[in-house]
């Protein structure tokens, strides 16, 4: 009778597992060691990272001045077809007494 369990490595991270053929539940998993970075690559990788944090918040300011510009230009083309012809006050609830 064969065996009942398969051996596989995830493509990711390359992790060894065993997986039950019939259940499909992971029996033992062998994790691969990551080596440990140099101090230059996580310099590099700090850098970079920071590189990223800046270009996102130029993008969204930039957004939001669109957004600022844009609601702007809806304020004006509303007030413009505000009907103004009207000069009579509002009426309060006393005004009927």
């Amino acid at each position: 009778m064969g065996s009942k369990k398969i051996e596989v490595v995830c493509p990711c991270c390359e992790t060894k597992l065993q997986v039950d053929k019939k259940t499909g539940e992971i029996i033992w998993e062998e994790k691969k060691e990551k080596p440990m970075p140099s101090l230059s690559d996580m310099v590099n990788d700090l850098g970079s990272r920071q590189k990223e944090k800046e270009s996102l918040f130029k993008k969204h300011s930039e957004t939001q001045k669109e957004r600022s510009r844009l609601l702007d230009e809806k304020l004006k083309e509303s007030l413009k077809h505000v009907d103004r012809s009207s000069t009579d006050k509002p009426l309060r609830d006393f005004d009927f007494d």
